[in-house]
């Protein structure tokens, strides 16, 4: 599968801003795509790491990622073992769904449930 996204990767310069760490918990999505640069990254950095507050996406790094199982994302695998996707339903807006490796391994269960990863809790 190569040229999937990562949904959750590090704050790097070039990712893009996918979400908002909101009040309860969740990500919340951002309806237009956003770049992020150094300046964006020490800036966010200030308030601690950017992956505790935001979410971003960047090119999936496959056998390079420590997340990586062999074949697939063992990300998204554990939170699906840990939560049970709610009952289906639209899936919500995101701004990678035609790339991303979560979607691309999972449908429309990972869609569900990736409001609640937090990359760096």
């Amino acid at each position: 599968m190569t040229g999937q996204t990562c949904p959750s990767a590090p704050a790097q310069p070039g990712a893009i801003l996918l979400g908002l760490r909101q009040a309860d918990g969740r990500i919340a999505p951002l309806r237009t795509a956003m770049r992020i640069d150094a300046d964006f990254i020490a800036a966010a950095a200030r308030h601690g790491p950017p992956e505790a507050r935001m979410r971003f996406a960047s090119p999936c790094l496959e056998g390079g990622c420590t997340q990586w199982t062999g074949h697939s994302c063992g990300v998204v695998a554990r939170v699906l073992a840990e939560i049970a996707p709610p009952p289906a339903t639209a899936l919500p807006p995101c701004l990678i769904r035609a790339t991303c490796r979560w979607h691309a391994e999972r449908g429309g269960a990972a869609c569900a449930i990736c409001d609640r990863v937090v990359t760096d809790a």
